[in-house]
This record gives structure tokens, C-alpha cells and sequence, in this order.
């Protein structure tokens, strides 16, 4: 069993920040800023997903459904009760979007996951759950990199973790399937297209170096 490296993970996210203002220039559409907290929230999802590693956990289950929107919840808002109190009506409403748009996908990904190599089926969940409507209110991009990772490493094949020396192109990739409508035949014709090329991103790009065995995640 694999679990994430946090130390490297942490390295790696501190110097696509400090590099991010620069990145943000390059690219096809300007993001929001990437701040310490975000930073910060990220590494708190990645810890809590090494808990739900570490205990076998398949959060594409109905038990695990709690779980995945745990997730995005920890990326906007990260753990801490009274910040949760304060963003509660957010955080309700990305519930009920959540529990309305998961699961075609948990159906699909659970459904390939034996069948597909690591990187197509993290290609189809991400193109699934970043083009539109996506499945959460906000932090797609954030949480949908944290559980692509969950399935390639939870399958044995080494996490991507964005960096400053290719995140241009995974920010770009990402911004052609977001929007991408699931109901427009126009813009779908296009997802296959978006979807292999950020598949051949993936092989590409992945790093043994953030992952390693269970009970080492630091």
C-alpha cells in the first residue's frame, strides 16, 4: 500500500506559489492567485486522504461518498470547526449540488476501475468532473488534481503533483475541459481529444518521488 509523500508535496506546492505570478502570465486564461492558504489546505486534504489510504478506503463506494466531498470541503475551507460555522451555507449547497452530480461518475469509475490503466481512468474521472455543470461549487481544479492522484496511486502508479516547470500546460489542459459542456454536442465532440491529451500528460509527468510505502508519508 502507498501512501502520499507531504514533505515533497509541500516543496513542490511552495515553489509552483513562488513561481505562480510569472505562470499566471503564460497561460491561455489568468487563474486566481495561489496563496499560503491554499498551499496549506491542499496539504491538509493530502493528509487526510493518507488516513483514508492507510485504512483501505474506496471513496467511490457509497461510505466513501462522505469522504470525496470531505475532500473539496478541506480545500476550500480546510478542518478547523468555527472557519467550517462560517462558510456553512456554502458548504451545504456544495452538498446538494455534490449529491446530485456524483453519481454518474462514481457509477463510471467504478465500472472501469479494473478494467482501465492508471491513467485513462484518472483522465475520464477528471474530464468527467471539471467540465461542466462540474461536480463542485469551487475548488475543482484543486480537488479533482488531490483525487486523480487517489486513483492513480491507489492502483500503484506515481502521483502528479503540479510544479512550476510544467504547470503551464497542466493549467491550460485543464482549462479546455472546463469548458467543455457535457450536454453540448459541439464542445463534446472535443472532450476525447482533451481527454487523451491530458491522459499523455499524465504518463509524462508523474513522480515516483511523492509517493512511498504506507506509514512514511512524511
Amino acid at each position: 500500500m502507498y501512501c502520499f509523500h507531504l514533505s515533497a508535496i509541500e516543496k513542490s506546492l511552495k515553489h509552483f506559489k513562488k513561481e505562480f505570478p510569472k505562470i499566471n502570465e503564460s497561460l491561455a486564461m489568468r487563474r486566481e492567485e495561489f496563496t499560503d492558504l491554499m498551499t496549506d489546505q491542499i496539504l491538509e486534504a493530502y493528509e487526510f486522504l493518507n488516513s483514508l489510504l492507510l485504512k483501505e478506503m474506496d471513496i467511490f463506494t457509497p461510505a466513501g461518498l462522505y469522504a470525496l466531498l470531505e475532500m473539496n470541503h478541506i480545500v476550500l475551507c480546510g478542518s478547523d470547526q468555527k472557519t467550517r460555522m462560517q462558510y456553512y451555507q456554502h458548504l451545504s449547497e456544495t452538498r446538494k449540488s455534490f449529491l446530485l452530480r456524483i453519481k454518474p461518475i462514481k457509477q463510471w469509475v467504478i465500472r472501469k476501475h479494473h478494467s482501465y490503466d492508471p491513467f485513462k481512468l484518472a483522465a475520464g474521472f477528471y474530464s468527467q468532473m471539471l467540465s461542466r455543470p462540474q461536480l463542485f461549487l469551487e475548488g475543482n481544479h484543486r480537488t479533482g488534481n488531490i483525487l486523480l492522484n487517489y486513483l492513480l496511486v491507489s492502483k500503484g502508479a506515481p502521483p502528479y503533483i503540479v510544479s512550476a516547470d510544467d504547470a503551464h500546460i497542466y493549467l491550460d489542459l485543464s482549462g479546455d475541459i472546463k469548458f467543455t459542456e457535457k450536454g453540448n454536442f459541439d464542445t463534446a465532440l472535443r472532450m476525447p481529444g482533451h481527454r487523451k491529451r491530458f491522459q499523455m500528460f499524465l504518463r509524462e509527468h508523474v513522480s515516483q518521488c511523492f509517493m512511498m510505502s504506507e506509514g512514511r508519508s512524511r
